[in-house]
């Protein structure tokens, strides 16, 4: 977009020489600030230019000044520290840091106030953007078009790419690699606070296979995800933009009181998705196998009955396919289709004792396969499937339990339905994500003897973080590249080793965008279905509800 261009040269012509040398030669103003506060980080950085009269000031020494901020709603204050800044230019700047999460909605004052001389004082008024994570809609299909609408409820959404994650890059032709390409039309106003993109898929993807990152290559497509940049209501720009001549002159697009320069506030927020093999095809990506290839068994019942279960957010047509149990058949009906994250049930037979499960093509050939074994006795109480729909992670790590999926086991019948547990033995209590030092608290039964947690569930069960015992629960502490907490939001997935059973995944637990200083959980302790906003961070005690001031 054209504004990200100016503001990026503005930011790269700052950095082109040393703080010393400021255009704004005779001023009275103290200072230059340029940054923007991020609520999704727990480390912010605010570049602060000294505006002097002499071109051989010394940068490197530490700046006489004192650098605060405080929220206005939550009292909440920081304090910065200087620390002398090198740019890829070789040029050298002050850059103030503080370990700090802004509270998201609040408005923030940073202060920057000289400690000699004059004690001028040059201070910014930042509204941080609200957390918020962009949903992708209802899949629009035709002859000619796929449409994936996608909106976010922000106050401005400033720059948008999409990051396809493929495998065939000429460098890495075995390696799953994630691409960004920033080639895609702009989020628009809606209304209402909300911003949308109507992402025409097809030509995007077209003109991303064209592109100088893929040279030629013959790709195939693992998932899609759509990121954009989140910003408060400072970034708003008028509609006919602004002179690239201009920007970087004093004054122009500043919202600094007693200084010069800009600071705003956003974020990077994404939503990601794997289009229908069907959509692929059209696009240009390398599709070998059948469009239902990608659906999932998802459950199987001795009841007589297997679920199908859609992982992508587009419609498939299924009429004529085949569910083969053993020597059991079932023909789906011509016409019929399976909706987005949906589900079809089909009855194979009157029972059914045993696997291999097998979906067939419409010329009978196997294209997903299921052995589930022998199947539990009594249907009304245990069926065998997928927890969560669709997951899927086969435990190679450990050789006396290479046949065993982490996902897959005895479940709570739910035909048509998500799947669920007979029993949830562990379950994510607790979850608290502000800072670099969150953990995720679990209350598990007896007799369990070792509790793994991990934001990533592709991880090799080494690299899974072990819950400590702290009383009648269990924490694990977050840890980078193993344990992860997005202050945004995301999910923690639970696998529990109890006496010789294999590992097994109980609970997956999605939480939201978190206020800076209190938790999310269960409310009282152990309810599941009481999932609760502004708790007070109790690692290893009873959960209770935040307080004013807290």
């Amino acid at each position: 977009m054209r504004v990200v261009a100016v503001l990026l040269l503005m930011a790269l012509h700052l950095g082109a020489c040393a703080d010393a040398v400021d255009p704004t030669l005779g001023t009275e103003q103290a200072f230059s600030l340029y940054g923007f506060l991020d609520p999704t980080a727990s480390r912010q950085a605010l570049r602060v230019v000294p505006i002097v009269g002499a071109i051989d000031g010394d940068t490197l020494s530490a700046l006489p000044v004192e650098v605060t901020s405080v929220e206005r709603g939550t009292g909440r204050t920081a304090s910065w520290r200087d620390s002398a800044f090198t740019f890829r230019d070789g040029s050298t700047g002050h850059v103030f840091v503080a370990d700090y999460t802004p509270t998201s909605g609040e408005t923030v004052e940073v202060r920057v106030e000289e400690t000699t001389g004059e004690r001028r004082v040059t201070r910014v008024e930042v509204e941080v953007a609200p957390l918020q994570r962009p949903v992708l809609g209802t899949v629009l299909t035709t002859g000619a078009a796929v449409t994936y609408p996608i909106q976010i409820q922000a106050p401005r959404v400033l720059t948008t790419e999409l990051v396809f994650r493929v495998v065939g890059l000429a460098e890495a032709p075995l390696d799953t690699v994630a691409v960004p390409f920033a080639d895609v039309a702009p989020f628009t106003d809606v209304g209402g606070g909300m911003w949308g993109l109507d992402l025409d898929f097809l030509p995007t993807a077209r003109a991303f296979l064209a592109s100088p990152q893929v040279r030629g290559a013959t790709l195939r497509l693992v998932d899609v995800t759509a990121r954009v940049f989140v910003t408060g209501p400072q970034w708003d720009v008028p509609p006919a933009g602004l002179d690239e001549d201009r920007i970087i002159e004093p004054g122009t697009f500043s919202n600094v009181t007693g200084g010069f320069g800009f600071v705003g506030s956003g974020f990077w927020a994404s939503t990601r998705w794997t289009p229908s093999l069907a959509t692929q095809s059209r696009a240009g990506f390398l599709v070998e196998a059948d469009p239902a290839s990608v659906l999932t068994i998802n459950e199987v019942s001795g009841g007589g009955w297997v679920e199908l279960y859609n992982p992508t957010p587009e419609t498939l047509p299924i009429g004529g396919y085949r569910v083969a149990v053993g020597a059991d058949r079932a023909t789906i009906p011509a016409g019929q289709s399976i909706a987005g994250f949906g589900f079809t049930v089909v009855r194979v037979a009157a029972t059914l004792q045993r696997g291999p499960v097998v979906l067939e093509s419409l010329s009978c050939v196997p294209l997903v396969d299921l052995d589930v074994g022998a199947l539990p006795d009594d249907p009304d109480v245990f069926s065998f499937g997928s927890y969560p729909d669709g997951r899927s992670r086969q435990i190679g790590e450990f050789a006396q339990y290479r046949d065993f999926d982490l996902f897959r086991g005895l479940i709570a019948p739910t035909p048509g339905a998500p799947n669920r547990p007979v029993s949830h033995i562990s379950v994510a209590n607790e979850v608290f994500t502000t800072g670099a030092d969150g953990w995720v608290e679990t209350i598990n039964r007896l007799g369990i003897r070792s509790v793994l947690v991990t934001d990533d569930p592709d991880r090799t069960l080494s690299e899974w973080v072990q819950a400590r015992r702290v009383g009648d629960f269990w924490v694990a502490d977050e840890t980078p590249g193993r344990l992860v907490l997005d202050q945004l939001g995301g999910e923690v997935v639970v696998v529990v080793l109890r006496n010789k059973n294999p590992p097994r995944v109980y609970d997956v637990r999605p939480y939201g965008p978190q206020v800076p200083g209190q938790s999310s959980g269960l409310l009282p302790d152990g309810e599941r279905a009481n999932w609760t906003e502004g708790l007070r961070p109790t690692p290893g005690a009873a959960n209770a509800l935040a307080r004013f001031g807290l």
